[in-house]
């Protein structure tokens, strides 16, 4: 070797040296993320260690170190980081490995996935369908790989409100998944819960029950084998508090509340007592206490549930916000409007900066700031607030749904005690053929309406009399 190619080959080496250091030091500092704590400095150690490791790891193993240390950030929706990294990964893989090969296929799924969440559902579709192909022609379609992609499929077409081929697609996954069943690979739990969230959304809650707990059932089988695995632990609370939201809805609310309970001492076991998932299922504990007019403890968790998030930094977050509105209605209740309107002005704040001022959620909050001003009589101010959650129920939702039945009660009653009869008759009736249409007569909504209107007849009738 000439003396100048020599040193060209040492400088080639050196570069390549400096590249491995540089990408072992950032993937070390994408050890053991938590999802829910990501930084910007976290989000830098990830573009830089791509960036290294492009020049230091053969594409197989680049694709497949890149989907695992993505993984945090796939699942906190950090997708401005992710896409331009992912649609380079898949480029790399077509390239080097070929646009059948099976690295390209994970590329494929991974960018499938963003595409999804980012709401492009037939550029997902697209990505999805050729990932599958070139699973089942490489590997078979009895292949985790394979299950993965058919229940990536699933959760798609739920989205595209396309029900039936959903659950020909999960059904499919499970068939595959249930067969590779590991602390590693928990597909088979992934898939099952995507399926009772299906059946939820079918408004089949006892089938979507049945499903969850199903995937607790597996999940207690893997806590038996490894019972310190953290990922296992995780799911097992994610599951549990799942099931306490549908067994609420249901109506099962002690069984509810013994399903919050275990899901947030296996939080605490895994996080210890500061976690943003701490906060969630306190914040959903605490609902059940109000629910159960159990104020006082409701007031302790939701007061407990902000502490977290707000010495975890994460005041500018709808959470938080859900939190401040939810503890907001237990100060309603305990005649304590001043403190309730504080936070009710507080959360709507967040959501109209963090949502944006035509969001269904400030509407949410908008309605119940609504009612607390109409509570104190302060009708001028209740009005143009329920007019607003109105327009952007109507804007957002369609003029049939249901939260437009709602405000449209919630509207009537304000002009009913403003003395503006005409005018609430018209709106009861409005809402009363929306959540008839909806929910049926037998609704608890319904026949609150219902009687509102006929408690207004009455009264107009008594005052005819007079």
């Amino acid at each position: 070797m000439k003396k100048g190619e020599k040193k060209k080959e040492l400088k080639k080496e050196s570069k390549e040296e400096n590249h491995r250091v540089l990408f072992e030091g950032y993937n070390q500092r994408l050890k053991d993320l938590d999802p829910e704590l990501l930084t910007p400095e976290d989000e830098i150690s990830l573009k830089e260690a791509f960036r290294h490791a492009k020049e230091v790891l053969k594409t197989e193993v680049l694709i497949s170190w890149f989907i695992g240390a993505a993984e945090p950030f796939y699942r906190s929706a950090t997708w401005e980081v992710l896409l331009p990294i992912y649609e380079e990964l898949l480029d790399i893989a077509e390239k080097e490995l070929g646009p059948e090969a099976l690295g390209t296929a994970a590329a494929l799924n991974g960018l499938g996935g963003i595409y999804r969440y980012m709401g492009n559902l037939e550029e997902a579709m697209k990505l999805y369908l050729k990932a599958l192909s070139i699973r089942e022609k490489t590997l078979g379609q009895d292949r985790p790989e394979t299950g993965d992609t058919l229940s990536e499929l699933g959760i798609l077409y739920y989205v595209m409100d396309r029900p039936e081929e959903a659950l020909l697609y999960y059904n499919r996954a499970l068939e595959i998944q249930e067969k590779f069943l590991s602390p590693e690979d928990l597909g088979t739990v992934r898939t099952l819960n995507r399926m009772a969230f299906y059946y939820q959304g079918m408004e089949k809650p006892e089938k979507a029950e049945e499903y969850f707990i199903r995937a607790l059932g597996l999940l207690e089988k893997l806590k038996e084998k490894e019972p310190e695995n953290r990922r296992v632990l995780a799911y097992t609370a994610g599951t549990l508090n799942n099931l306490g939201v549908l067994l609420s809805e249901m109506g099962k609310l002690e069984d509810a509340e013994e399903r919050y309970g275990q899901a947030l001492k296996l939080q605490e076991k895994i996080y210890g007592n500061e976690h943003p998932q701490i906060a969630q299922t306190l914040n959903n504990l605490a609902l059940l206490y109000f629910q159960t007019t159990r104020y006082e403890k409701a007031m302790i968790l939701y007061t407990r549930s902000l502490e977290i998030m707000e010495k975890l930094g994460k005041t500018e977050h709808s959470g938080f916000a859900t939190t401040l509105n939810n503890l907001a209605g237990v100060y309603v209740q305990k005649n304590r409007h001043e403190k309730a309107l504080e936070l009710y002005t507080r959360a709507l704040e967040i959501r109209e900066r963090i949502l944006g001022p035509d969001n269904p959620e400030v509407a949410k909050t908008l309605n119940n700031l609504g009612e607390l001003h109409r509570i104190l009589g302060q009708h001028k101010k209740a009005l143009p607030l329920y007019s607003r959650a109105l327009k952007i129920y109507e804007n957002t939702l369609g003029p049939t749904h249901p939260d437009v039945g709602t405000t449209l009660n919630n509207l009537a009653g304000l002009h009913e005690s403003m003395g503006e009869y005409e005018t609430a008759i018209d709106l009861y009736e409005k809402a009363l053929d929306i959540i008839e249409k909806e929910y049926g007569p037998d609704h608890p909504y319904f026949k609150i309406t219902r009687n509102n209107l006929l408690g207004l007849y009455e009264k107009m009738e008594r005052s005819w009399r007079e």
